[in-house]
């Protein structure tokens, strides 16, 4: 009796020493308190293999211009080595009313100039499809209602779907060929996510005209550092790899923006050691976080690493526009949600940003001030009076605000003054 009492007692004392010592293995593992789960290979798998492109896309995106009537048959996106891509002909049909849109082009990649095209042209601006101005023709840019008033022509390089770095890429090329005095860059709200993503499938699915590979940063937030890599596709015919099952997973499997997205559709469910896996990828160590925050954590964490790649890039501008003596203005312009958000005074997403935008030396225009001001004379509530001006893009309307919004400062910045104000 005595020896089978003492063999349960033995058993009991393994029992529970054995489940302390797992408890003290999982906290010295993670610092969390959580199991030891992961986002499976599988799940990575699954989802990349749900973003490939038809081969039929990726014919058409190279392409580019094809066909009797010389238009683009991908929405007007095509590829570009360096850049990612750029725009040709095309006609839309998701213009204001249902209307067609029509996009044409310049022999430097310039939107068509229709406003004063004979004079000389000082003020470029680059940026992405709100630059570019998509779901309205040619002569309805705010770059066109701006030159009809000046009286000269400012050159719409906006690219749809483009990043700030894609924008500075860009302009780089253009301007050592095509060079101007005056340079606006504007930045739209989802630019600086668009900083990071070396394959822009995985961020927004399949969904996307010009989801495909793209040049980059890599950012380490805890060194301070932020790295350029090139478009990793340098040749037209490798854009059928993205067709490839297995060129994908080799490629991506490791791509930080990939593995925080599929922990962003998990949701509730993300692990923890991927929240902490996620924020090593960008630098950030040994910050404790509870299971409860995961999802808003990990924005915060893109939004951190998105906002500081944007500064990184404006600061290689600020330098470029020093050495070659031209002027800059920035511009940030956003969609109809994030307006609303403003007019409803709720928190700014970018707020550290734009404090660190405050002092610049050249002129900085928030088009949410913009919008602000403007509302405050309305009567309306914010839904109707952001319809008139949205629809995905700018309406017609809307990029006459635009342009009527930021034209006060552009003709004190301009020296000379244009023609109607000298």
């Amino acid at each position: 009796m005595k020896n089978k009492i003492f063999g349960i007692v033995i058993i009991f004392l393994i029992v529970v020493i054995g489940t302390f010592f797992k408890d003290q293995n999982k906290d010295l593992d993670h610092n969390t308190g959580f199991d030891n789960e992961k986002i499976s290979g599988e799940e990575l798998k699954k989802y990349l293999k749900s973003i490939l492109p038809s081969r039929e896309s990726v014919k058409n995106f190279i392409v580019g211009k094809q066909g009797f009537e010389q238009q683009s048959r991908h929405e007007g996106w095509r590829y570009n080595s360096s850049l990612g891509w750029v725009h040709c002909d095309v006609v839309r049909n998701n213009s204001i009313n249902n209307s067609n849109g029509f996009y044409s082009y310049e022999n430097d990649g310039a939107r068509k100039i229709v406003n004063s095209a004979d004079k000389p042209c000082r003020i470029h601006t680059y940026g992405n499809s709100f630059t570019h101005c998509d779901q309205v023709s040619d002569g309805e840019t705010w770059q066109e209602y701006l030159a009809a008033h000046l009286q000269e022509p400012i050159r719409n390089y906006g690219v749809g779907g483009y990043s700030v770095y894609q924008a500075y890429l860009r302009m780089m090329t253009i301007e050592e060929q095509y060079p101007a005095d005056y340079i606006i860059l504007n930045i739209w709200a989802d630019d600086h996510y668009r900083n990071l993503d070396s394959w822009r499938s995985i961020r927004t699915g399949p969904r996307s005209y010009c989801g495909f590979t793209l040049p980059h940063l890599r950012v380490d937030l805890g060194k301070e550092s932020c790295n350029k890599i090139e478009n990793i596709i340098q040749n037209p015919d490798d854009v059928y790899s993205l067709c490839n099952e297995n060129f994908v997973w080799e490629t991506f499997r490791n791509d930080p923006i990939l593995n925080l997205v599929v922990a962003t559709r998990l949701r509730d469910a993300i692990p923890i050691e991927n929240i902490v896996s996620i924020a090593a990828r960008f630098g950030i160590h040994g910050k404790k976080m509870t299971k409860t925050e995961s999802l808003q954590k990990i924005r915060e964490i893109h939004t951190e690493a998105a906002l500081f790649a944007t500064q990184n890039v404006i600061t290689w501008i600020e330098q470029y526009v020093k050495d070659k003596r031209k002027k800059l203005m920035i511009i940030l312009s956003f969609d109809k949600e994030n307006i609303a958000k403003e007019l409803a005074k709720k928190p700014r997403f970018d707020q550290k940003f734009s404090n660190w935008l405050k002092n610049k030396s050249y002129p900085i225009i928030d088009m949410r001030d913009v919008f602000h001001a403007d509302y405050k004379q309305q009567k309306q509530d914010i839904g109707q009076y952001l319809d008139r001006y949205f629809i995905g893009h700018h309406s017609p309307a809307g990029n006459f605000f635009f342009a009527w919004g930021i034209k006060d400062k552009i003709v004190n910045w301009l020296d000379p003054k244009p023609l109607p104000y000298q």
